[in-house]
């Protein structure tokens, strides 16, 4: 398996950035670090050096993000499943431009409603970019990205890909614990993390192959495959600010390649639309990405 796109993805992860409006830059606030209870500390396997300290910020009331990530954390959610029922694992992928995951918007938001669909939930919090430390540091360097269109040089994919991939291990490890099915662990990801998610299936490992795969606002441009990648569920808006140039051959390969394969392209929603409505079809992406866990068996329909 050739990873083609890893130059590719590089660029994608900072070009698109700069078409963000950079207005929102000036209503970035910092805010108390939250309670994580039960995070668990991932093992490194890629290092990169970041003595800045981890901060978090809130772009609008209850969306928080958090930047210079340098320790990866695997954050299980509280699961109301009767405590010994085996279930499949979701492993939620914020996005942020690698600058920053947002957690409330693709992480915590979303996690209270996979919650309640026979699912375990886990957010994986990866590595992000080394900025200055503090919030003014980190306020500086989202103002370059995205309000002065500096590009990102920097190709943050490994680590995010290492981060994830030792998630995936640490589930599968404590599978029999934490009740999952050690055959049915997935990931969805959104935005940069969709890039992640995408990375993660196209690196293959044995010990760390997602079983099925979920990229929300995500590329969708052909890239080399695996032999049989798992099941597919993808979404993403026509007006999609990042990748609304982009082809849709990442899906007729995969469909080619042999794979389950659906595939929701909405005629409006923008970017960003994981758990703010807004009032297009794209506001369903989550109903339909419940009743496919059912519709494929990864979810057992009651």
């Amino acid at each position: 398996m050739i990873l083609r796109v890893a130059l590719a993805a590089g660029a994608l992860a900072a070009a698109p950035l700069q078409a963000i409006p950079g207005d929102w830059v000036n209503k970035v606030q910092p805010v108390a670090t939250p309670a994580q209870p039960g995070a668990i500390a991932l093992p490194v396997t890629l290092e990169r050096a970041n003595p800045a300290r981890e901060g978090w910020a809130q772009q609008t009331p209850g969306q928080r993000l958090v930047y210079n990530v340098s320790q990866p954390q695997l954050l299980p959610w509280p699961s109301s499943l009767p405590p010994k029922a085996v279930a499949p694992a979701v492993l939620l992928i914020p996005g942020g431009g690698f600058q920053f995951l947002a957690m409330d918007n693709e992480g915590f938001d979303v996690a209270r409603r996979l919650n309640k669909q026979g699912v375990r939930v886990f957010i994986v919090k990866y590595r992000t970019l080394p900025v200055a430390d503090g919030f003014a540091g980190f306020k500086e360097a989202i103002s370059r990205t995205f309000q002065k269109g500096e590009p990102v040089t920097a190709d943050d994919r490994p680590y995010a890909v290492a981060d994830t991939q030792a998630a995936i291990r640490m589930v599968h490890a404590h599978a029999r614990e934490w009740h999952v099915d050690p055959t049915k662990i997935g990931i969805l990801g959104f935005s940069a993390g969709a890039i992640t998610a995408l990375a993660t299936a196209q690196a293959n490992a044995a010990d760390a192959r997602p079983d099925f795969v979920g990229l929300i606002y995500g590329p969708t441009a052909a890239v080399d495959l695996p032999v049989k990648p798992p099941p597919l569920f993808a979404a993403i808006a026509a007006d999609d600010r990042f990748f609304k140039n982009q082809d849709l051959g990442l899906i007729h390969g995969w469909r080619m390649a042999g794979s389950s394969v659906e595939f929701h392209l909405y005629s409006g929603g923008g970017h960003g639309f994981a758990s703010q409505p807004h009032g297009t079809t794209s506001d369903a992406w989550f109903d339909q990405f419940a009743l496919w866990l059912k519709d494929t068996g990864i979810v057992r329909a009651h």
